[in-house]
């Protein structure tokens, strides 16, 4: 049934087509055959002086006649002049007719349009008459729409005769060639539901079993196939689920809905409200963060990573979005005991800062009452030596109490209005003896740059590095410092002419206490801090830091700070 409407559709649609097309074709040659008679006559007519001359009507009356047509002769004023079909006085002004005002702008002009006049449909041909290079007229040619495609309904007929021959002709073909090709499925089934009915044997026949044999060998190796796949996805499963039921890190895999579709055993212990027969996963684990990193991953196009507080233990939680298979996968990691460590170190490192330095005071005091003294060489050579190295662990101290202090506040910083330009004028101004001492220019580059919300004691620890190391490994040359505003934000760089940092070094300035020349940093009293406290001023600030430099030719950092355009205002 279906074939027989398919089929069907496909020859009204090949037929309707067809006799549009035909009909459009003798149209188109009854307007060819018109407009050569039209620029005919226009040319004969164009050879009389007046367009009302009665030997030229005689002349057009007579063409018409031969060729079957109306013939109509227009000023450019639209008025008629003759025609072969009705008195011109007694008609009206043909100015605003389609064909005749498209000739007047000198084309030819075709229309199939109702004939107030002769009170049926016509097909016109307007040409333009020329004496001298100037349009005088119009010489519209017509025709009987009906009489222009006579020959249509003869042609319609034979169409629709051979359409319907075609139509049944091959609705037999397809049938005898689909009972070849169906025939044995459709014997095949009635053999198998007697069978399945009532059970009575049954025989094959030899042709029919030949005939399907390539058909059920294929079968066959796509059930065998099938089934191999099946048996190794289920096999992947077990190893998959084998290894991350081994893994210390939580995994729960959830669907866009939250339905949880696996979980390990890791994440069952890590939150035991999840049970094995829990449905969604935020029936259970009610977490304001988690909803925001699954939020923020649907729209990333990479992992989202957060951290989240359940019950006094802290865990990293990070986000995939698969947008495949449409689920999120999640993978949550304990980090309490990571957490306690660093709360410890902390402790250690600020008490240990603050126990140090009441005895490096009294230390430092005493070394001071000490030159004062009268000392062999020998022994001031000795005092000099534990002077510097009590200033470099007092520096130690110092940097380690301040970094610290920086961590101690973690991501939330103090906020405030900070007018960078005064802030960096005024730790030029407290280095300036130092850089005159060592013949160094200290130079400050600034334009007017936003307010910035910040952190401005530790934008100033941020300051105070940058320019002491500058300074402290520069023999000869300047020190410059540069503001500008940059990409919604300030761009602060330091330069120097000093010795430089091999590009190896690079990558590891940043990291505590490493020092790129440990010889040079215990004469200078440098203690691999500096850089630290500069990288993690940064970062809790969300900027970004980078750095420049070749041996001998100096070393330029350069931090850009964002500055919210609502919480800024011009300086």
């Amino acid at each position: 049934m279906f074939f027989l409407l398919f089929w069907f559709v496909i020859c009204t649609v090949i037929l309707v087509f067809g006799l549009l097309e035909v009909r459009q074709v003798i149209i188109d040659d009854q307007i060819g055959e018109l407009t050569g008679l039209g620029l005919s006559l226009s040319k004969e007519i164009a050879g009389f002086e007046f367009l009302d001359d009665t030997e030229l009507q005689k002349f057009i009356f007579t063409q018409a006649r031969i060729s079957r047509t109306r013939l109509t002769i227009v000023d450019t004023s639209g008025k008629v002049i003759y025609d072969t079909e009705k008195e011109a006085e007694t008609m009206e002004l043909h100015r605003y007719r389609p064909e005749i005002n498209q000739a007047l702008s000198g084309e030819v002009s075709s229309v199939i349009r109702w004939s107030d006049t002769l009170k049926k449909k016509m097909l016109y041909v307007a040409v333009p008459i020329r004496q001298k290079g100037e349009i005088s007229g119009i010489c519209r040619v017509s025709r009987p729409l009906e009489l222009a495609i006579s020959a249509y309904p003869r042609i319609r007929n034979h169409i629709l005769i051979g359409t319907g021959l075609f139509f049944l002709l091959g609705l037999c073909i397809s049938y005898f060639l689909l009972r070849k090709i169906l025939g044995p499925l459709d014997d095949l089934s009635l053999i198998v539901r007697r069978v399945a009915e009532t059970g009575e044997e049954v025989t094959v026949r030899p042709s029919l079993v030949k005939l399907l044999q390539p058909l059920g060998a294929d079968l066959n190796k796509i059930i065998l196939k099938i089934r191999e796949l099946s048996e190794a996805q289920k096999s992947d499963r077990e190893v998959f689920q084998s290894f991350i039921d081994s893994t210390e890190e939580g995994w729960l895999l959830v669907d866009q809905d939250g339905r949880i579709i696996l979980a390990n055993r890791s994440l069952r212990q890590m939150f035991p409200e999840i049970g094995e027969g829990s449905e969604f996963f935020w029936q259970n684990l009610r977490l304001p963060v988690l909803n925001e990193l699954i939020n923020q991953a649907r729209n990333s196009d990479r992992p989202v990573q957060g951290q989240l507080e359940k019950e006094g233990r802290y865990y990293t939680c990070l986000v995939s979005w698969l947008p495949r298979r449409q689920h999120y996968l999640l993978k949550f990691t304990d980090i309490t005991e990571t957490q306690e460590l660093s709360r410890r170190k902390k402790e250690f490192v600020a008490n240990l800062a603050h126990e140090l330095k009441t005895p490096l005071t009294s230390i430092n005091g005493f070394l001071d009452t000490l030159e004062d003294e009268a000392l062999s060489p020998e022994g001031k050579n000795y005092l000099t030596i534990i002077k510097r190295n009590t200033d470099r662990i007092i520096r130690l101290v110092e940097d380690l109490a301040r970094l610290a202090e920086i961590e101690e506040k973690g991501p939330e910083i103090l906020r405030e209005p900070v007018d960078l330009v005064a802030l960096v004028k005024a730790v030029l101004e407290v280095y300036r003896k130092a850089a005159e001492a060592k013949g160094l220019k200290l130079k400050l580059e600034e334009e007017p740059l936003p307010i910035i919300m910040a952190d401005a004691f530790q934008l100033e620890q941020l300051l105070v590095n940058l320019v002491d190391n500058a300074i402290r490994y520069t023999e000869k040359g300047e020190v410059v410092v540069k503001l500008q505003k940059k990409e919604g934000g300030v761009l602060l760089t330091v330069s120097d002419t000093g010795i430089g940092i091999p590009e190896e070094h690079l990558p590891r300035i940043f990291e505590r206490f490493y020092v790129v020349d440990k010889s040079r940093s215990r004469k200078t009293g440098g203690t691999g801090l500096g850089l630290s406290i500069v990288k993690h001023v940064v970062q809790v600030h969300k900027g970004r830091i980078e750095v420049k430099s070749s041996p001998g030719f100096g070393t330029t950092f350069s931090v850009w700070l964002p500055a919210s355009l609502k919480d800024s205002q011009t300086a």
